[in-house]
Order: structure tokens, then C-alpha cells, then sequence
């Protein structure tokens, strides 16, 4: 900071110099003429009348002086008698030449620089001069002056301003450390700090997203870990069946009927154990980013497909199952999720049901949205199952893995649409979805763009 105040300093020197000497020019040269307009008017002119004798050099006063010069150069009037300048002398025989060496013209005014004094010589009209003069030392002592109060004013401006930018910097840099301890905190997972920033600006918006999405991840991570210990519970209690069972089987403990009931239960627990494989492997894709390729589709091929799939499993449960969803009502989305989504909510309900499930589709006022219902005619849904539904490995009083419907929901949010439970007013749980159906034209745009693909 020193040395640029020193190379600022000299830099500007020079510069300050030449305005001060510049005005001072001016100054005595108005000066010359005001006193040499006074005489030529016949005022009487002598030290003690009040004279313009101040120049006023970048606000501040400096004193000049002058003299009355006759027709033969001899001094007649002095501001300074009594010394250098004294009444009766010879201008040209100063021991201080004020008038440089050269030609100059006595009827005009004339600026002089001898290297000690600045000076203007100006005509009265009655054949004597008035010049003016001031010191070249006083110049440079009012220029030092003015220079000590210009940077003296720049240090103290630069002080207050370091001042200042060292509260801001701890202002600003105070929340972001506390961000800095907040992220490592979340990094080791204590989700439970707090970024606290009292102000009302953007940095109080940035600790209120910090702290939403603390939240969020705090949730997920609760979720998580929920899930995992959920997941091991279900997938522990069919691998201790199926470990039991066949240790039996290899040490003899089972024959005849028994081996075969050991067996068989055995393939269903297998069948169980890859069902929860299967529903986690799916709702883990889910949950991860990835990029869907949305199509139209017809929803009544993809009804007819699910209920096919779905059909051994009613007719092993005696349960019957009907599509009333009508051919052209088209919606977007990924087939193999649309068809997953079914599959899932008809095994639900015929899982439920005691006779007969069905799935219906009708197209809302607005046409732009198609409600679709899988209606079972089981017991319904109990108050527990409709506060829980949606959760993991939640199955209720059924089998299951409890899963089914956790993946139907995510996939119903995925393609915009909207799911609910309910009973039916006559008996049996109903579950109401939602969904986009697309428009004639659009579909038809969409159709054709995927044929030429």
C-alpha cells in the first residue's frame, strides 16, 4: 500500500505542479491588471490600500505582492519596502532579476518565471507598469501542503474503507464458514444441525434451501434405512423357511408326504423370496434418475395384457377377472411401466377379493384425463390400510410383499396422473388412478413419428 501511494504520489506531483503554477498565472495577471486599471483611472496606489493580493490555488490563499514600475524602471511603489524590493531601485539592477532576458513588450502584459519568482507585468496607460509576483517556494510549499491534506484525505478514505471491507469480509465470510461446518455435518450424516443466518438476504434464502434440503435428506436417509431393515426382515423369514426345510430334507427328517409338502413349500418361498427381489430391484429403479421414453399407448391392450399375465394367479385363487376398458383411449408412457403398474394392482386384488375383480376406464368431463378403477369384491380396505398403503413392506392382513402398491405409486407420479383408496359404498376396496390421455390429433402426430422411426 506504501509503494502505491509513493508511486501515485510521484506520478501526481508533477501534474499538481503545473495546474498551481497555471493558476497562478492567471491569478497575477488579473491581478496586474486590476491594480494597473486602478491607476490608469488616477486612484492613488500605495502599500497600505487595500489591494487584491490573495490567489486563490485549489481553495487555499496564497499572498502575492507587487510593485508600481515608472517610466525609467525604477521602483516607486513596493508591498515589500524595507528589503529585497525597496522604493527607488532599478528594476534591471535587483540582485533578484525578476524580468526574464528577453525582448518583451511594455504595452502588454507579460508573464515572467526566473526560477524563484512567478511574475505578470501589466501597463497602466500612463507610461508605468504594475507587476505582480509570488514566491516559487511558496508555490511549492502550498503545493506540498495541498498534496499532504489530497492523500492525507486518500489514507484516511482508505482506512475507513479497509475498516469497513474488514466487517463486510467477517459479515460474509462468518455464514459461509458456518456453511462450510454445516456441510461436514451433512456429509456425516447429522441432519439434525441447523444453518442459522439472520439477515433477510440471499444468504438467509441460502441457509433456508441448505435446510429444506437437510430435511429432504434426512427423510431419505430415515427412508433408506427403513427400507433396507424392512427388506432384510422379509427376505430373512422365507430363507429361514427355506434353509429349515432343507436341512430336513438332508438329513432324512422328512419322507413321503412330508418331504413332498417340504418341497413344495420350499418352490413357494423361492417364488416369494424373488417376488421381494423383484418389487426392490424395480422400486430402486425407480427412485434412481433415469431417462424415460414416453409413446402413446392404448390402454385397453395394456389392461387385456396385465389381466393375461395375472390370470394364473386368479384362477389359482378361484378369482375372476373382467376389463370393461374400451378400445382408443390413449395415454403416454412406458409400456413395461403402465403394464408392471397393473399387474401389480390386479395380483392386489385378487389377493382381496373373494369372487370377482374388475377394472374400469372413463374418460373425465375435461377429456384431458382418463380415471381408471380396480374394484375387488373382498372385505375393503381397513382404516390401517389406508393410512399405510403406500409404505414399504407394509402387506396388511394378506400375504404379499408389500411393495405392489408402493411401486404402483411411484409409477402413477412418474407418468403425472394421481392414485386413492377407498371402499366401495356396496362392499370391497377400490383403488382410483388417474392419468393423461392424449388428445387425437397430438396422438396421431406421436403415432406417426414413432412408425417412422
Amino acid at each position: 500500500m506504501g509503494v502505491a501511494f509513493l508511486v501515485t504520489a510521484l506520478a501526481y506531483y508533477p501534474l499538481l505542479v503545473g495546474v498551481m503554477e497555471k493558476r497562478a498565472q492567471v491569478g497575477l495577471e488579473e491581478q496586474a491588471r486590476e491594480i494597473a486599471r486602478a491607476i490608469g483611472s488616477g486612484s492613488q496606489v500605495s502599500p497600505g490600500h487595500d489591494l487584491p493580493l490573495n490567489l486563490l490555488l485549489l481553495g487555499r490563499s496564497v499572498e502575492s505582492d507587487y510593485m508600481l514600475i515608472d517610466y525609467r524602471d525604477v521602483i516607486t511603489v513596493s508591498s515589500r519596502p524595507g528589503g529585497q524590493f525597496d522604493v527607488g531601485q532599478p528594476v534591471d539592477q535587483l540582485s533578484e532579476p525578476l524580468r526574464e532576458a528577453k525582448v518583451f513588450d511594455k504595452n502588454d502584459v507579460n508573464i515572467f518565471n526566473n526560477g524563484r519568482y512567478l511574475s505578470a507585468e501589466a501597463p497602466t496607460g500612463l507610461g508605468s507598469t504594475v507587476l505582480t509576483l509570488v514566491s516559487i517556494n511558496t508555490l511549492k510549499e502550498t503545493y506540498r501542503e495541498t498534496l499532504f491534506m489530497i492523500f492525507g484525505s486518500l489514507f484516511a478514505a482508505l482506512t475507513i474503507a479497509l475498516i469497513i471491507a474488514f466487517f463486510l469480509i467477517r459479515y460474509l465470510v462468518r455464514p459461509l464458514r458456518a456453511l462450510e461446518k454445516y456441510t461436514q455435518a451433512l456429509g456425516n450424516r447429522q441432519f439434525d444441525v441447523r444453518l442459522e443466518v439472520k439477515s433477510g438476504d440471499e444468504l438467509a434464502k441460502l441457509a433456508e434451501a441448505f435446510n429444506q434440503m437437510a430435511d429432504r435428506l434426512k427423510d431419505y436417509d430415515e427412508g433408506r434405512r427403513r427400507f433396507f431393515q424392512n427388506a432384510s426382515h422379509e427376505m430373512k423369514t422365507p430363507l429361514m423357511s427355506i434353509n429349515g426345510y432343507a436341512e430336513g430334507i438332508r438329513d432324512g427328517v422328512f419322507t413321503g408326504a412330508a418331504l413332498d409338502n417340504a418341497i413344495e413349500i420350499i418352490h413357494k418361498e423361492s417364488l416369494r423370496l424373488r417376488n421381494v427381489i423383484d418389487n426392490m430391484i424395480d422400486i430402486t429403479i425407480l427412485e434412481e434418475p433415469h431417462n424415460t421414453y414416453f409413446l402413446p399407448h392404448d390402454l385397453c391392450y395394456i389392461v387385456q395384457d396385465a389381466v393375461e399375465t395375472a390370470g394364473g394367479y386368479a384362477l389359482e385363487k378361484g378369482v375372476q377377472v373382467g376389463s370393461e376398458v374400451e378400445p382408443n383411449c390413449w395415454v403416454v408412457g412406458d409400456w413395461d411401466q403402465l403394464h408392471s403398474l397393473f399387474v401389480n394392482l390386479l395380483s392386489n386384488a385378487i389377493r382381496h377379493a373373494h369372487k370377482r375383480v374388475s377394472v374400469q376406464a372413463s374418460l373425465l368431463e375435461e377429456q384431458t384425463r382418463v380415471l381408471i378403477k380396480v374394484l375387488d369384491d373382498g372385505p375393503g380396505f381397513s382404516p390401517e390400510d389406508l393410512e399405510h398403503a403406500f409404505d414399504y413392506f407394509f402387506s396388511g392382513a394378506k400375504e404379499g410383499s408389500g411393495l405392489g402398491l408402493t411401486i404402483v405409486q411411484k409409477i402413477v407420479a412418474e407418468h403425472g396422473g394421481e392414485i386413492r383408496l377407498y371402499n366401495e359404498t356396496q362392499g370391497g376396496g377400490a383403488v382410483a388412478i388417474t392419468l393423461p390421455v392424449v388428445k387425437e390429433k397430438r396422438r396421431n402426430d406421436m403415432k406417426s413419428t414413432h412408425l417412422s422411426h
